[in-house]
């Protein structure tokens, strides 16, 4: 095999993965990514004084074997069998998440359990003729109640706008194996003692997760390309991306080019490649860069000295009084993230634009503003040895918006123009994948630049359940 160049920008899961795959086959590998000093993308593990925090809570679960196989393969034993409990902070009163029908029931009352399923019934009944936005396919699969209860306030404070305004091809992607008929199944084979043999993705109830975080395993994943002759550049980033001649080159900030290369795999957000790429795109696809869009995020981590926490892995915060959507408990998601028992570690999840308020406030502020919301919610918390970092995550989500479909198909039938170059990821091809995702899109473009052609297609990863549990590559 020739020893081909390939230039990879970005070091989160999918770049890693592509990088260690290729760099193991023998191929001359760069990657570029622009944090000073830490791999791992969405996926990295921040340490502060003995604390780790994992950004946003990674489970490591998949219907891929090959995917499983590939991160076992790398820690081996250093992963940990964890249980998962996450719930709904709702009407100030905690539910099971995923729903299920005897929780609601018990925590709300059988009438208005009744309310929802007369209002899942009726859209079955009924049903909306056509379904355009989050809204209406919410609305189609779990009935009106279900959705002003559970998913209406949460959602529109995670994304920032109104739900009939968000697609529903994201919510297809989400929630595609979760409907009410499910639940209902699930309930009565519970009151009559069946085994459901069915596993829902949506309802595992455990996972494998890195002792120290996911970072844990990226790091790993970096030192074993860098074994293979492969380079990790940190704090490269890049600002051009040139074909020229059948041949890639990159420039970074600071004005130094990269080596020419066969090969350049793209991670970074979709909205920056297309502008800096040269050859540039068309008019009709620089018409469609400001329309494309993203979901900031960032994190408060409050570390404290006391033993007693929330016993979830983390919590979804539906409640109008507080501006935290989401709650991380750390040491439940390995023990190893704490120093020890006798302390505990919260990360509160505040999703905004990189303009707004939220995003400009300073630190301190952010940190009164986290331990004030705690204590409405009334989580177990302690002023002793309290401790607070603040983590921006910028381009953390792809904004899926009513002309999301149209347009990624627009930009991939523009991007045909430029050979071997390669979307892969989250954020490189502007689809809500999950880690599992991003490695499995890594695994199959790894694939075609093997073997020299176009044999597996990446974007249908993610797309439907069956590729996933069915693809034998």
């Amino acid at each position: 095999m020739s020893k081909e160049s390939v230039l990879i920008i970005g070091a989160g899961p999918a770049g890693l993965t592509a990088g260690h795959l290729l760099s193991e086959k023998g191929f001359q590998v760069f990657i570029y990514e622009s944090h000073p000093h830490l791999v791992g993308g969405l996926s990295k593990t921040v340490n502060f004084n003995g604390f780790s925090f994992d950004l946003g809570g990674h489970r490591f679960y998949t219907k891929a074997p090959e995917v499983a196989e590939y991160w076992h393969s790398i820690l081996g034993d250093k992963f940990m069998k964890r249980s998962r409990l996450s719930r709904i902070y709702y009407n100030q009163t905690f539910f099971q998440y995923p729903l299920r029908l005897a929780d609601v029931l018990k925590n709300l009352s059988w009438w208005r359990g009744f309310t929802f399923l007369t209002s899942y019934l009726k859209v079955k009944v009924f049903p909306i003729k056509e379904i355009v936005s989050f809204e209406d396919w919410v609305t189609a699969n779990f009935g009106k109640g279900l959705y002003q209860a559970f998913f209406k306030s949460y959602t529109e404070k995670v994304w920032g706008r109104a739900c009939h305004e968000i697609s529903k091809d994201w919510a297809a992607q989400r929630i595609n194996n979760l409907n009410i008929s499910k639940i209902i199944i699930q309930f009565l084979k519970g009151i009559f003692g069946i085994k459901d043999k069915e596993v829902i993705k949506s309802l595992i109830d455990s996972f494998d997760y890195p002792e120290k975080g996911p970072g844990m395993l990226w790091e790993t994943v970096k030192e074993r390309i860098e074994d293979h002759g492969g380079q990790v550049f940190l704090g490269a980033e890049v600002t051009g991306i040139e074909q020229s001649d059948r041949k890639w080159t990159v420039t970074l900030a600071n004005g130094t080019k990269g080596p020419k290369a066969e090969h350049i795999i793209s991670t970074c957000p979709l909205k920056q490649l297309l502008e800096n790429l040269t050859p540039s795109v068309s008019e009709k696809i620089k018409d469609e860069l400001s329309l494309i869009s993203y979901r900031d995020f960032l994190t408060v981590v409050l570390m404290f000295k006391k033993k007693e926490s929330f016993p979830d892995n983390w919590i979804y915060i539906h409640d109008d009084r507080v501006k935290v959507a989401r709650i991380q408990n750390y040491k439940n998601w390995s023990p190893h993230m704490v120093p020890s028992d006798d302390y505990t570690s919260y990360g509160l999840e505040f999703f905004c634009q990189k303009d707004d308020e939220l995003w400009a406030l300073s630190d301190e502020k952010l940190k009164e503003l986290a331990i004030k919301e705690v204590k409405i919610i009334g989580l177990p918390f302690s002023d002793e040895e309290l401790e607070a970092q603040v983590i921006r995550m910028p381009y953390a989500y792809p904004v899926y918006d009513h002309e999301h479909q149209k347009r990624s198909l627009l930009i991939r039938e523009e991007l045909k123009k430029y050979p071997n170059l390669h979307l892969i990821g989250r954020n490189g091809m502007h689809r809500y994948n999950n880690q599992d995702h991003s490695i499995k899109t890594a695994m199959l473009v790894v694939n075609n630049i093997i073997k020299g052609k176009e044999e597996y297609d990446p974007w249908k990863v993610n797309q439907d359940a069956i590729y996933l549990e069915e693809d034998k590559t």
